[in-house]
Parts: C-alpha cells; structure tokens; sequence
C-alpha cells in the first residue's frame, strides 16, 4: 500500500513537472529547429544581412545574431541556445521588428512598418480611426480602443482622435485579421501595425491589427486566462500597437508599454510608464512647445472576418 501511495506521489510530481515546464517554456519551443531561430531572428531585425539559407547550421552570423538578441532583451549573453534564450523565443510578441528596419516605400510596395511619426502631415493634431465593418467589433471592444486612444492622447497633449464610421477614410484603420509572416514567428505574433499607402493618391493611413485567431480578453473580465491558452489582454495590445503608429520604437524595458514580448507573469500591461513618456516627449516636444496651452506630459494578410474574443456578460 505505501509503495502504491509512492507510486502515485512520484507519478503526481512528474505530471506537474511537465505542466510547469509547458507553461514556463511554452508550447512553441519544442518545434524551433535552427531553421525557425534564424527566421525568428530576421523577422525582428537581428542579421545585419538576411541570410541567403535559413538552414540549420549556427554559423557566426548567426551566432552573432543570437548575441544582438540577448543583448536586446538584457539576458546573458553567450551567443548559445540556452534555455532563457529559448524561453524568449517562445513568448508571445509583436510583429514589428525590434531593430534594423526603416520607414519608406520601397520597389513600389504600398506598405511600410511605422517608424517615428512621418506618415502623417507635420503640424497634425487630430488623427480618425475607424474599425473594419466586416469585424463586426462589439461595443464592449469598441470601447477599449476609445479608453486606449485617450490614455496616448493625454500623453502626447498634441493629438487627439476622434473615431469615425468610415473605415476606408480613417486615418487609423483597426481590425481582426489572419496574420501570416512564416512558420518560424506565426504562432508567437499577436498583433502588429504597419503604414499603408494608396499608390493612386498618395494617401497614407495607419493599419492596426489584431490576431484573429487568438482570444482577447477585456480588461474587466476577471475570472483566469492566460496566454497559454491563447489568450491575451486586448487593451495591452492596443496600447503597444498605437505606440507604434505614434513612431515609438521596442523597448528593451520589460516596463514599458513599448517591450515587444508579453511575458507570463506581466500579462495585462497598460500604463505608460517614464521611458515611454519620455520617447514620445522627443518625438512630439516641437509641437508642444509651439501650443501656448499644452505642455509635456509623461505584412500582409488575408482577412478574417470572424475573431474571437472573451466577453463580460453580466
């Protein structure tokens, strides 16, 4: 009896130990070859030069890649797949790069990532956004974006934004999309932003998408969710996204609003902290100072026109 009870302690103790792994390492890491690590690692920026083979020798560049990455996001650096490098891997992000990109149109492509706040007219101090009609967006959604928009907004003191029914005029165009790069990053990346232009008129407007195959949780939505279980906090990805259409680049401070991975144990983050206000106070001082009333403060896809989200119905 008491060697049957051992049994089942022991047996009990080994079903945690792969729960705690699973939920530390992450469901994607058991599938990185070094094919993947070295997309992984040019999607965000890390190569000085693409790699003209995504095979799966570690050569020095890409070793010298694996360092930029641990430098970037303050691990040890070593330049081997350790398992805190492979534990950043795995975390949810971002699409953007972290470095090495420029904003521009280049060879008659129509969209760019954001970088700084050149997209939009100098001296501009209301920008619209609207939401894919096809979406068919809830209020209760709706009204996190309104909540997010007015927290940058009060940030910048410049900006303001107003929400429009058009989508096709919004300067800011908001929905739940497929969101598709390669293999390697697909299953990591939850949302992302990119600057679109219509090559006929020249018209430029800011793009923000949301995963549509992820759930997204309200910020009033109490009972437990994790990102485990493919669920994430809408109003921490919104945030991070609209810094971005705002010329904010990632941070490599887990605090600010603008660090591109979400990481377990910070999972819902929507306050901007010091750095961030700081980077948009470089980016927007000129317009402040020049209103006599304000003064600082703190690629593509194919659409979905279903998303899920989590929903509080009282």
């Amino acid at each position: 009896m008491n060697m049957m009870k051992l049994y089942q302690f022991q047996l009990f103790l080994s079903l945690l130990l792969i729960i705690v792994n699973t939920t530390v390492l992450g469901y994607y890491i058991a599938q990185l070859s070094h094919s993947q690590i070295k997309k992984h690692l040019n999607t965000f920026g890390y190569f000085r030069r693409s790699p003209l083979d995504f095979d799966d020798v570690l050569d020095k560049e890409t070793i010298s890649a694996i360092k930029t990455y641990q430098q970037f996001f303050n691990l040890q650096v070593t330049g081997h797949l350790n398992t805190e490098t492979l534990q950043q891997f795995s975390f949810p992000r971002c699409g953007i790069p972290d470095m090495k990109y420029e904003y521009g149109f280049h060879d008659g492509s129509n969209v760019s990532f954001p970088k700084g706040n050149k997209w939009f007219p100098k001296g501009t101090k209301k920008l619209t956004y609207g939401f894919l009609p096809d979406n068919r967006i809830p209020i209760d959604i709706i009204k996190v974006f309104r909540n997010a928009f007015t927290r940058w907004s009060q940030t910048t003191r410049v900006l303001n934004f107003s929400e429009t029914t058009s989508y096709e005029d919004a300067e800011i165009k908001i929905g739940f999309y497929n969101i598709n790069y390669n293999d390697a990053v697909d299953d990591v990346v939850v949302s992302d932003s990119f600057i679109s232009l219509k090559l006929d008129s020249n018209v430029k407007s800011g793009m923000l998408r949301l995963n549509g195959s992820k759930s997204w949780v309200l910020p009033t939505y109490t009972k437990f969710w994790d990102w485990q279980f493919q669920q994430f906090d809408l109003l921490t990805a919104v945030m991070h996204q609209i810094g971005h259409l705002l010329g904010l680049d990632h941070s490599s401070d887990k605090e600010s609003i603008m660090y591109p991975t979400i990481l377990p144990w910070q999972q819902r983050k929507v306050q901007i902290t010091e750095s961030d206000n700081l980077a948009i106070q470089q980016l927007y001082s000129s317009s402040t100072k020049a209103n006599a009333n304000s003064h600082y403060s703190g690629l593509f896809a194919s659409l979905s026109i279903g998303f899920a989200f989590v929903a509080l119905l009282n």
